[in-house]
Order: C-alpha cells, then sequence, then structure tokens
C-alpha cells in the first residue's frame, strides 16, 4: 500500500511540475508576485482638498506683516491642506510686487512675500478665474504667474486647463469663471475635450450671487451641464458664504465653500467656511469630508469643533 501511495505522489508531483512549467511559460512574471494585483485593487486610494476663496490681499496682508509672518493665515489649518495629495485653492488676490499694504479698496494686491503662506500649506494648484485676478492689470497676472511657478505651485487660468497624473491617475483641473457671463458652447467644448486624455475632469466655478445661502437657477443649470458634458467633480466659490450641496447623476457638486482665508469679518456667514476633502480609489469618489471652519483677526482660520 505504502508503495501505491509513493507512486501516487510522484505522479502528482510530476504533474503539478509539469502545470507549473506551462503557466510560466506562458506568463514570464511569477504568478505569486502577479496574485496581489489579481486579489486586490492595484490602485491606492488619491485624495484631494478643495477650499473657499483665499485673499492674501488688504487686511490679511496688514495682519500678515504686523506678525512678520507670511505663514500666519494657515498655522491653524495647514496640518489638514497638508494631508492630501492635491490640494486646491481658490487665490483671489494677484501678487504684485511693490503691493502696498492697506486696510481699504476693492483692487486687491498681495506682497509675493505671502505666498509662502501657501507653500507651507502644501497647496499644489492655484485656480484664477475670478473677477479679481486682474485687479492689477497683466503686470499683476505675470507677476502672479511667476510668482507661483517659482514656488512649485500650479497656476490654472480660465480656458487653460492643467494635466497631472497623480496616484496612476490622470486629472485634469479645468477653472471657470461666470464673471463676465460665460460662454457655456465654450464650456462644453473644454470639457468634453478633457475628457479624452484625462481620467478626472475636475472643474471649478466662479459663480453666483455674493452673500446668498443657495445656489441662483444660473449655477445649478451650469453645474449640470458641466456634469453632462463629462465633469466629475464641481466645486465653486464667490458667494463667500457657504452653499448647498447635491449629488447629479452620481457626481458632486458643492456650489460654495465661503471663505478660507479673507478678511470679511462683519458677519457670522463670511467668517464660516469648509474644507472639502473627497478620496477616490479605482476612478471611483468612496469618500467625501466636510472639515468646517471659522476665520478671526481679519484673516486667520480655525477648524471648527465638529
Amino acid at each position: 500500500m505504502n508503495r501505491i501511495v509513493k507512486l501516487a505522489l510522484l505522479f502528482l508531483t510530476g504533474f503539478v511540475i509539469g502545470i507549473l512549467l506551462i503557466i510560466a511559460t506562458k506568463f514570464p512574471i511569477p504568478v505569486a508576485s502577479r496574485l496581489p494585483d489579481l486579489i486586490f485593487s492595484k490602485s491606492s486610494p488619491l485624495t484631494i482638498i478643495f477650499t473657499g476663496d483665499v485673499m492674501l490681499g488688504r487686511s490679511v496682508s496688514t495682519r500678515i506683516q504686523k506678525y512678520a509672518d507670511p505663514t500666519w493665515p494657515f498655522k491653524n489649518i495647514a496640518s489638514i491642506l497638508q494631508n492630501a495629495d492635491l490640494t486646491i485653492v481658490n487665490l483671489e488676490s494677484p501678487f504684485l510686487t511693490g503691493c502696498k499694504h492697506t486696510d481699504f479698496g476693492m483692487l486687491f494686491c498681495a506682497d509675493p512675500k505671502n505666498v509662502f503662506g501657501l507653500v507651507f500649506s502644501g497647496v499644489d494648484v492655484a485656480t484664477l478665474a475670478n473677477n479679481h485676478i486682474y485687479d492689477q492689470g497683466q503686470k499683476g497676472i505675470d507677476d502672479t504667474l511667476s510668482v507661483l511657478n517659482s514656488n512649485n505651485i500650479n497656476p490654472v487660468l480660465s480656458g487653460k486647463p492643467f494635466f497631472n497624473t497623480v496616484k496612476n491617475t490622470k486629472v485634469v483641473i479645468l477653472a471657470f469663471t461666470d464673471l463676465p457671463q460665460m460662454d457655456e458652447k465654450d464650456m462644453v467644448k473644454q470639457i468634453s475635450t478633457a475628457t479624452q486624455s484625462a481620467e478626472l475632469i475636475i472643474t471649478t466655478f466662479h459663480w453666483g450671487n455674493e452673500y446668498q445661502k443657495n445656489p441662483s437657477a444660473r449655477q445649478i443649470m451650469l453645474a449640470h451641464l458641466a456634469i453632462d458634458s463629462g465633469a466629475d467633480i464641481v466645486v465653486g466659490h464667490h458667494p463667500h458664504w457657504i452653499q448647498t450641496e447635491e449629488l447629479y447623476l452620481g457626481k458632486p457638486i458643492y456650489y460654495s465653500l465661503g471663505n478660507l482665508v479673507f478678511d470679511q469679518m462683519w458677519s457670522e456667514e463670511t467668517r464660516n467656511g469648509e474644507i472639502l476633502k473627497i478620496t477616490i480609489q479605482d476612478k471611483s469618489i468612496i469618500r467625501k469630508e466636510i472639515v468646517p471652519i471659522k476665520i478671526f483677526d481679519y484673516g486667520q482660520p480655525s477648524l471648527l469643533s465638529p
């Protein structure tokens, strides 16, 4: 009986070796090394952070000068902003060499040194499609692009999408402003074109009416049209108040995240804002988190307890 068992074992061993040799011929990569890819997801989570309006001029700038610290506005929130693969802010104040410090006025500018607050916070992208980026004319635009690029922060102007590959995902960020009113056909074309070379389509919009808690009919129309055209995420700003969010065709819309760094201390609504963190895995959104903030001392946000 033992002899029969031994022969059977020898036969079985030879059979298994033969099968393995066949597999090895067809699959040069060892099977063991491929098992994790076959069993588990190949991609690790991709985290993206969005914020409300960031304005580093006017009273924010005078406070930075007072405290002699360009990182001052971000001291209490930097740990949140740094904790993402991609951190995106809407920058409302152009950088300008020789910018004068003032607490007044509606034409914004920021000292180029104030960019170190963005660097300190780990900001990767600054969208510039808004109604204040041309406050200092072409010189302001040129200085802003130079300051951002020299500090490894990617500027995104209207009509100039930013493409990047993050965590093996091809991402595009498109920034739009509806102030003045945009050409919807051009928006549709830009988004549709981007879908041909990117896997994740992020759109930001500067839109709506200031100091309103609900989006306008036009905001809703543009958000839906963006998603119909291929956008995966829609994030808005400009109202300076937090507005509602929506899920449309399974895609998230955040109509306004309020302010992040601003000097509008006259109301609770303008002092409150949200940091949005979205987690994506295998090209699907698996988590959406809102971190509430409140602004103190004309420009320094702090985290609010849940």
